[in-house]
């Protein structure tokens, strides 16, 4: 059988290579040389993952910074953030479901830029692209439709790159060098004689036969080629390896199945002997095959892309079958329209991610708890119909930075507090800080509110308006404190600077004076009020607060609430919500938002935003959005907040 749809479209990439004598690669270029030193993630799935694999390829030749290859499911199932990665997405319409929820995660996982490369300006990955802010990057072809294994959109993609990466380089061989050797190759590949000698080689292979790609790593891109083309044609079985890993434990399958199997090499300057000494073990009755491809550089590596092609035609002679046209049943269809992958990225907004992530943390998973993103969508909803009379806020990380807890709150901020407390929402803070939290404050509010506020200095244990000043108003000694500070002052060795701050009803110890910061809560095991429950240890973003157990943040937001009618809120706002963190207690109830660290359990503490932004800059984008209700009260409109943008 003669393979006549994908023979013809071999025959008509000619035409499509045309279009590039005209093709501004510059834009592409500018875009790769943007990203150079960053790490990049590079999507695809299908003929798309060779394009993927072609772009790290690339950016490695450029030395360029680390660039990972993933599919489009990899990409909406995982939850590391990406502000400071590039993310390229590769789809030949982009007007797939796949493509459409990769786009959707790059953007809520907080890639630093996406790009995306089609042939498709009007397909939907593309508008979603270019309303996150993304760049889109055409490429030409000269046959739209494409069909089965999109072969004009395949090579279109990395012509397009190796002449971005060629005007990258610094060092540019040129557009018509480039064109020229690509055209070279594409002549050779539609040469009848070649065709003839390309299946000749391949001609013992049958159907049941299992293909071993064994290939020189940089040689990749071929590879994938060859395993999707082959796996979507259904032309036999294959697996690829490189030389290497075919040595540990594979050749096992050669032993065993050596009459079904052939063995294809794919060498490069670098592997030529190490194939060679393998291939010198391998029993002599094993069917081989050698396509070399010089320095497997940029160029080597779209020349293989053109061989590889060619491979595919032959092997669909041999085994008569036609990749451009091999037959596919209905339900092939139906899973690749399937739209499940859509519907989990947009259940996976931001903070949805920013929670999940922490749950991977600590591994808390509980199977019995509704799905994270409706349990998400009912805080939003709860947080939107509740009535706010009050707020309290922690201070660093939250009202300032950690990094500038020493300074005043932003203007910004603080104009946002004196507008609420005009608004009649009561408004207090829980710190860890001792007095100088409530000095900062006397600094930036107006005298009038400062006697309504109040301040739980010590998280919580020692509460005072913000009119006074606690370095004058001590709190009483708290004994288990006292047996603690003498702990601590007799164990030098959990010190690499033996010093902490004792109060009255609170030690502090900055982690940086720690030896083994991240045991000390284990270190304090041997402490008696500490092992006996009278103490308890918190982290914020920098140090250790011991205080007693009764001692809560919680203490400021009952305070206030008790002034409310029962179902008037009372809104709370910090930064350290995991579950050591310093507000976590504060923070893990409905009303509770995070501008930092969020706790592992499901229905404990969330963020609005996810990873970013965070702290005061979060911090003055909710109070922006807390505005009066039609009841006299104070509520938070969520849908200012432009999460569904995010």
């Amino acid at each position: 059988m003669t393979t006549h749809v994908f023979t013809a479209k071999l025959d008509a990439l000619p035409s499509t290579l045309d279009l590039f004598q005209t093709y501004d690669a510059g834009p592409l270029a500018a875009a790769l040389t943007g990203g150079a030193h960053r790490h990049a993630l590079s999507i695809g799935s299908g003929g798309s993952a060779i394009v993927a694999e072609y772009l790290a390829r690339c950016r490695d030749t450029l030395c360029f910074g680390p660039t990972t290859v993933q599919t489009p499911m990899e990409l909406v199932a995982d939850h590391h953030d990406l502000s400071e990665t590039d993310i390229w997405l590769f789809s030949a319409s982009g007007d797939n479901p796949d493509a459409t929820a990769a786009s959707q995660a790059a953007f809520d996982r907080g890639g630093r830029k996406v790009h995306l490369v089609t042939r498709n300006a009007d397909g939907s990955a593309a508008r979603l692209v270019e309303a996150g802010g993304g760049i889109v990057h055409i490429v030409p072809v000269a046959d739209p439709k494409d069909g089965y294994l999109a072969t004009h959109s395949l090579v279109s993609s990395v012509f397009a790159l190796l002449l971005a990466c060629d005007g990258a380089s610094r060092d540019p061989r040129g557009a018509a060098h480039i064109l020229g050797m690509i055209a070279f190759r594409l002549a050779e590949m539609r040469d009848p004689a070649h065709r003839i000698s390309m299946a000749t080689r391949l001609s013992s292979l049958r159907r049941s036969d299992t293909l071993v790609v064994a290939g020189d790593p940089h040689l990749k891109p071929l590879s994938v080629l060859l395993d999707t083309s082959i796996w979507e044609a259904s032309l036999c079985h294959v697996q690829t390896t490189d030389f290497r890993n075919l040595a540990h434990g594979r050749h096992g399958w050669l032993h065993h199945r050596q009459d079904e199997t052939m063995v294809l090499a794919l060498t490069g300057t670098d592997t030529r002997a190490t194939w060679a000494a393998i291939s010198d073990l391998l029993p002599h009755s094993l069917r081989r095959d050698v396509v070399d491809q010089r320095s497997c550089g940029r160029l080597d590596n779209a020349l293989a892309m053109i061989d590889g092609l060619s491979i595919i035609e032959a092997m669909g002679t041999v085994v008569g079958i036609d990749p451009g046209k091999p037959g596919i049943g209905e339900f092939g269809r139906a899973i690749y329209y399937d739209r499940s992958l859509t519907d989990l990225a947009r259940a996976l907004p931001p903070h949805v991610r920013h929670k999940r992530a922490a749950i991977s943390k600590s591994d808390s998973h509980d199977p019995d708890d509704d799905p994270l993103h409706l349990i998400g969508r009912e805080r939003l909803r709860t947080l939107a119909e509740a009535d706010i009379g009050g707020a309290v806020f922690d201070y660093d990380g939250t009202i300032v930075t950690t990094a500038g807890r020493y300074s005043t709150p932003d203007r910004g901020i603080v104009d946002q507090l004196i507008r609420l407390h005009r608004a009649g929402l009561r408004i207090g803070f829980a710190t860890g800080r001792g007095g100088s939290a409530g000095e900062e404050l006397r600094k930036v509010l107006p005298a009038d509110m400062l006697s309504s506020i109040p301040i739980g200095y010590y998280n919580g244990g020692h509460i005072r308006m913000a009119d006074v000043d606690v370095d004058q108003d001590r709190a009483p000694a708290n004994t288990a404190i006292t047996e603690t500070a003498t702990f601590l002052n007799e164990r030098s060795d959990l010190f690499l600077c033996h010093k902490f701050k004792h109060r009255e009803v609170q030690i502090t110890v900055e982690m940086d004076k720690l030896r083994h910061p991240y045991r000390f809560p284990v270190d304090l095991e041997s402490c008696a009020p500490f092992a006996s429950g009278r103490v308890r240890v918190m982290g914020s973003g920098h140090s250790y607060d011991i205080v007693p157990t009764a001692s809560s943040k919680l203490s400021v937001v009952n305070m206030i609430k008790a002034d409310l009618p029962i179902g008037v809120e009372v809104l709370c706002c910090g930064d350290s919500g995991s579950r050591p963190g310093n507000d976590h207690a504060l923070l893990s109830h409905p009303y509770g938002i995070s501008v930092g660290e969020v706790c592992g359990a499901a229905n404990g503490c969330w963020s609005l935003f996810g990873s970013g932004p965070a702290g005061p800059n979060a911090l003055l984008t909710i109070l922006c959005a807390l505005v009066p209700s039609n009841f006299g009260w104070v509520r938070l409109d969520v849908a200012s907040l432009g999460l569904d943008r995010r």
